[in-house]
């Protein structure tokens, strides 16, 4: 399984609760299989929180399919943006709190007065090691979605 670290920028503003997918012309992310996951991190700035600068694990999504943009949403055009990873919705966890794990992403001698945005430009796959961090940082919301999954969550 693949874990891949994506920072969502525009979280506040763009999150909708549908999961309607993820677009990007990241190679990286145009060859994720089902059931790999998509670990979603956005700046404190993004959530309104007082620690602009900070990273936030907002979501973890399941990957249902990653396939070529077939170019069906203006907002995405398919010159722009290559490939659309679809998240599996019942797999797919969003946090009922953001959790602070800048402590975890940011680089080691890196400026906290540097937005997290700007050290994760990019997707980039996740250690086995970062994996369980973040876990553990998410503590119990994220383990009991986890197990459960969002069915028993659903509102």
């Amino acid at each position: 399984m693949t874990n891949v670290l994506l920072y969502w920028r525009d979280y506040r503003k763009n999150v909708t609760g549908d999961y309607a997918g993820w677009h990007s012309n990241s190679a990286l992310l145009g060859r994720l299989q089902p059931g790999d996951r998509l670990w979603l991190v956005t700046s404190g700035k993004s959530l309104g929180h007082e620690a602009e600068q900070a990273g936030f694990l907002v979501a973890v999504w399941q990957v249902a399919e990653a396939i070529e943009n077939p170019g069906d949403e203006p907002a995405y055009p398919r010159d722009q943006y290559r490939f659309r990873v679809v998240p599996d919705g019942v797999e797919c966890i969003t946090l009922n709190e953001p959790i602070l794990v800048d402590h975890i992403l940011r680089p080691a001698h890196s400026s906290k007065a540097v937005s997290i945005g700007r050290y994760l430009q990019g997707p980039r796959k996740l250690d086995e090691s970062t994996v369980r961090r973040l876990r553990v940082a998410a503590g119990p919301d994220l383990a009991i979605k986890w197990l459960k999954g969002n069915r028993a969550w659903a509102s």
